[in-house]
């Protein structure tokens, strides 16, 4: 069995953006069905990022905690 898993962020509007939510994650499994994958679910990562330091101080950034979203396939 082998596993696929894909960033999935959908790229939304103010207007109807569940619908296109649900319309590009549609996308996303029919092309990954294409290529013999099934669609298990979604998955949030959450990860650190580390601060930069900058240069002498000047310019640097903290650390932050993301999540990124991700679709799991499988194909037997």
């Amino acid at each position: 069995m082998e596993f696929k898993v894909v960033p999935f962020n959908a790229n939304l509007k103010r207007d109807d953006a569940s619908q296109e939510a649900v319309n590009q994650l549609q996308k996303l499994i029919n092309q990954e069905l294409a290529n013999g994958f099934e669609f298990i679910r979604l998955e949030n990562i959450e990860t650190a990022v580390a601060p930069t330091k900058g240069c002498l101080g000047f310019g640097a950034k903290p650390g932050f905690v993301t999540s990124v979203a991700v679709a799991v396939f499988r194909k037997n």
